[in-house]
């Protein structure tokens, strides 16, 4: 009995590693095929019938994978060599249902680099029919080329192409100020974020405003991003308003606001210290843990190891804060002994 469960598990593995194998050899030697007809066809179109072949295929809906790759192969030939009839096919392969061909078509798009590209990649991000986010990708790395043509993505009706169009302006500054000040308070939560990020680098006081507005805001991945423009932005002037953070029921929040308050370090000091005697635990711990991660608490420690402040931030931190600073100061010590020895 044993022996046959052999025999047949062994039959049954040989069957499969086959059609793996055979599998494996297929998609090597497609893509060989595939790499070979690229390396043929990477110079310009050389004749008016070979550009009509060439179209013929890049226009031509692909039912296998090595069709696909040949027009693909094909598209991208005709964009190199400029051919006039590249805009037509590339509007036909964004709405390819293929997806790679359709992919290829945003790569290509991008490639061109001429005003009526841009046009028609802020077409497909409008349309949403190939995906936002590899859209988006091609726009922004041809910044500054879209510049003043992302605007209207403001003002749609769709909250998806806001979103991207506040995300994509992020490398302008000056452009689109006051729509993005507006757009901090836009219905759609995700716009919100958006405008509220890209404002985090708009040195305005009508940006200061809305970011500060927003720390209150009642979802909280708006809130996360509000705090790390403000805590970027405004600096200590956003202390009183981070700390507040540092009691939010998310996670995410309060870690948002402990990374600002890190940043903006010393001046936000005053802002910790009258945290610590706040009624939430979380705020209170908040405080003393970035107080220790600018190094107050290790200068307080090494030269005032008495102070009531002392004991209140350890009391808001827990024992463990303690000892960790009494461990450091320790080792401090025994460096500086070392040091002197020497």
């Amino acid at each position: 009995m044993h022996e046959l469960v052999l025999r047949v598990a062994a039959g049954i593995f040989g069957i499969a590693f086959a059609a793996w194998l055979a599998l494996a050899v297929t998609i090597l030697v497609e893509r060989a095929r595939y790499d070979r007809l690229r390396g043929e066809e990477s110079g310009g179109v050389r004749n008016p019938r070979e550009a009509r072949r060439l179209i013929q295929r890049a226009g031509r809906p692909a039912r296998t994978k090595r069709a696909t790759w040949r027009r693909i192969a094909a598209l991208d030939r005709l964009v190199r060599a400029g051919d006039p009839s590249v805009r037509g096919l590339l509007r036909t392969a964004l709405s390819d249902p293929n997806d790679e061909v359709a992919a290829a078509g945003v790569r290509a798009l991008a490639e061109v680099g001429d005003d009526w590209a841009v046009d028609m990649l802020l077409d497909a991000l409008r349309e949403g029919r190939v995906p936002r986010s590899r859209v988006a990708s091609q726009l922004e790395h041809l910044a500054p080329l879209p510049g003043t043509r992302l605007v209207p993505l403001l003002r749609d009706s769709d909250p998806a192409v806001r979103f991207w169009g506040a995300t994509l302006l992020a490398p302008y500054p000056g452009l689109a100020d006051a729509r993005l000040v507006m757009m901090a308070h836009d219905r759609d939560p995700n716009v919100r974020a958006a405008a509220v990020e890209t404002l985090g680098v708009r040195d305005t006081d009508s940006a200061r405003a809305a970011i500060l507005a927003s720390i209150d805001d009642p979802v909280w991945y708006v809130r996360v991003h509000a705090a790390r423009s403000a805590g970027h932005l405004l600096g200590a002037a956003a202390a009183p308003s981070l700390v507040r953070l540092l009691a939010d029921t998310r996670w995410w929040v309060r870690t948002a606001a402990k990374d600002a308050l890190r940043g903006i370090g010393p001046d936000a000091v005053p802002s910790l210290l009258s945290t610590l005697t706040d009624e939430d635990v979380f705020a209170r711990n908040g405080a003393a843990e970035v107080l220790q991660d600018i190094g107050f608490v290790d200068s307080l420690a090494s030269d005032r190891p008495d102070s009531p402040l002392l004991e209140r931030i350890y009391a808001a931190g827990g024992e463990h804060m303690r000892a960790a600073a009494e461990q450091r100061i320790a080792r401090q010590e025994r460096g500086g002994t070392e040091v002197r020895a020497a």
